[in-house]
């Protein structure tokens, strides 16, 4: 059982004061015998003296009267003891008290009065069964006198005092119980609090303080645990900041990072780890092999759990190329850091792909200038031929003029250097316009406007309108037949989408949309084609597409264009009835509400 330190001490001292007062008991007990014993020995003494005297002086008594006559003076028992032992005389009135003639040699105090003239004895009487104080003496006739004098008041009177004392010490005792315990509440009660505050300092409460108003020790040690606390509560304030900076710091990059244990399971991923890997919130259970069973990647964890620091390598696993560092920890376990280089590796593939169509298209209109300009230097070149030679000629410096405008436009729209300036732009004007620009006297091709009611206009930059509408419209005509029909219908979109709003680069809610349609009736695009129709040079037909001047980067400016915006593009196709390009541009925004 635990005894509490107020109990401990209200104990302590219990027990302490009782000993104490056991011990004064006892000792004032022994002291008060020994004091009345030496006061009536010393009396005893003085009356065994004058009673030797009395039988010294009256030779003519016999040691009976004597005996009777001193007994009767002093209130003692009185014994005359001849040299031989015997009793001669005797101050006892009872015959059975009075035994004259026995032999009392065997009386310690009678044989050492017989052998050295005096004699004490404390002892119990073999007649009177009580306790008694004898002291004998020699007389000058020769003979032993004995006085004895029963204890039996001395012990009355020391009972009595015992039993005083008994009282007082119980009071004391009382009183020492009642201190003590005061004492215990007072010198332990500021140390339970202590004692509770720093269990709640240890329990994660910072909050928790002692209030003590005291001068000595004890207010020392609260007001000492009160600045452990300030402190502490400092510090860990200060660690939980710099802790969630970091988190946020780690939370926020785009690397991913993995902590593994010694043991090799997930402590901690960021959420880009989370999102390469696929781990969710799992973690202390997750195994690498959970993670990722691409060989390179488990070998960099066991490397990195060997102790060793691993450089920068490449991997692939989940159908993305990764750049991972490794770092053990010093306590085991390791840090795992991914860089998701995938868009890096297609960019690079897009570049490269880029560099060769557009060597590639800028290599076949030089190709054909450069060899029909060889040709008219040749001076027998009959006349008919040179008009026709530099009519090619001309015709391929257009279409590297245009290749080269479209890669300049490109550019400025990747490279920012186009800013959106929105307005209000009518589609049916801004479309005949353009419209009349196309070459269509050959084909005789139709434009039809099926523009619905509220999206007649659209919130776009009125130049990009042109540009985009021109291309769609080039690309319509190119592909439909003779006497076909283009259509430019425009129709409400989704609602409710998040997009980055042109101009100002924040992201907003956008409640209405208007889809801008333009749909040919030419051969089609078969469907394994839609998905990369808008990349740069790309083309289903390129054959086709070479021979009718295209460029190939059309569609991709279209798609920057409309991206600007915050909107999106789509195609549809079937083969042998037409393709649909979609674009998706915020409607106007509604008009204010004139004041009244």
């Amino acid at each position: 059982m635990r005894i509490r330190a107020d109990q401990q001490l209200f104990l302590s001292y219990l027990v302490l004061i009782s000993l104490l007062t056991l011990a004064l008991s006892v000792g004032a007990d022994s002291l008060l015998r020994r004091h009345l014993l030496g006061s009536i020995e010393l009396e005893l003494r003085r009356e065994l003296e004058l009673g030797r005297v009395v039988y010294d002086i009256s030779p003519d008594l016999t040691p009976d009267s004597v005996a009777v006559l001193v007994g009767t003076l002093s209130g003692r028992r009185v014994t005359i003891v001849d040299p031989e032992g015997r009793a001669v005389g005797e101050s006892s009135e009872s015959p059975a008290d009075a035994p004259i003639g026995n032999d009392y040699r065997n009386r310690p105090e009678i044989s050492a009065a017989l052998e050295n003239g005096e004699g004490r004895a404390v002892r119990r009487s073999e007649q009177l069964d009580d306790e008694h104080l004898y002291l004998a003496t020699r007389t000058g006739r020769g003979d032993i006198m004995r006085l004895g004098m029963p204890l039996s008041d001395i012990s009355a009177a020391l009972t009595s005092v015992q039993r005083g004392i008994l009282w007082v010490a119980i009071g004391a005792v009382f009183l020492a119980a009642l201190f003590s315990f005061g004492f215990s509440l007072a010198v332990t009660r500021p140390l339970r609090r202590i004692g509770d505050a720093a269990r709640a300092l240890a329990a994660g409460d910072l909050s928790r303080r002692v209030k003590l108003e005291r001068e000595d020790e004890l207010g020392d040690l609260g007001l000492a645990l009160n600045t452990l606390a300030d402190e502490l509560q400092r510090r860990l304030a200060q660690l939980e900041g710099e802790r969630a900076e970091m988190q946020a710091l780690i939370d926020s990059m785009s690397e991913g990072v993995l902590a593994v244990g010694p043991n090799g399971t997930l402590r901690r991923s960021n959420p880009a780890a989370s999102r390469m890997f696929a781990l969710g919130s799992r973690t202390g259970s997750v195994t690498p092999e959970m993670i990722s069973r691409r060989p390179d990647f488990l070998r960099l964890v066991s490397m990195a759990l060997e102790g060793q620091g691993v450089p920068a390598r490449e991997l692939s696993t989940g159908g993305m190329s990764l750049l991972a560092t490794a770092h053990p920890l010093p306590d085991g376990g390791a840090v795992l850091v991914f860089l998701d280089i995938s868009e890096l590796r297609r960019l690079e593939g897009v570049r490269r792909d880029f560099v060769a169509n557009a060597s590639h298209e800028l290599k076949t209109p030089l190709t054909v200038i450069r060899g029909y300009s060889e040709t008219l230097l040749d001076p027998e070149l009959p006349p008919e031929l040179v008009g026709r030679f530099a009519e090619i000629v001309k015709a391929n410096a257009d279409r590297l003029q245009r290749i080269v405008d479209d890669l300049l436009d490109l550019s400025r729209l990747e490279g920012g250097g186009w800013q959106v300036e929105p307005a209000l732009v009518p589609l049916d004007p801004a479309a005949r316009e353009i419209w009349r620009t196309q070459t269509l006297a050959e084909k005789e091709i139709e434009l039809r406007l099926d523009l619905s009611q509220g999206h007649e206009e659209v919130w776009a930059d009125p130049e990009a309108v042109r540009q985009i509408l021109s291309n769609l419209f080039s690309n319509a005509v190119r592909y439909s037949p003779k006497g076909g029909v283009v259509t430019l219908r425009t129709r409400d979109g989704a609602v409710g989408q998040h997009v980055q709003r042109a101009g100002d680069g924040a992201y907003a809610p956008v409640n209405r949309w208007t889809v801008v349609e333009v749909e040919d009736q030419g051969s089609g695009i078969p469907a394994v084609h839609l998905s990369r129709i808008f990349e740069r040079f790309y083309r289903a037909d390129p054959a086709r597409a070479r021979e009718d001047g295209g460029t190939g980067l059309g569609l991709s400016i279209v798609k920057h264009l409309v991206e600007s915006h915050g909107g999106w593009t789509e195609a549809e196709s079937r083969v042998g009835v037409g393709t649909t390009i979609r674009f998706v541009l915020p409607a106007p925004p509604p008009l204010p509400s004139p004041s009244l």
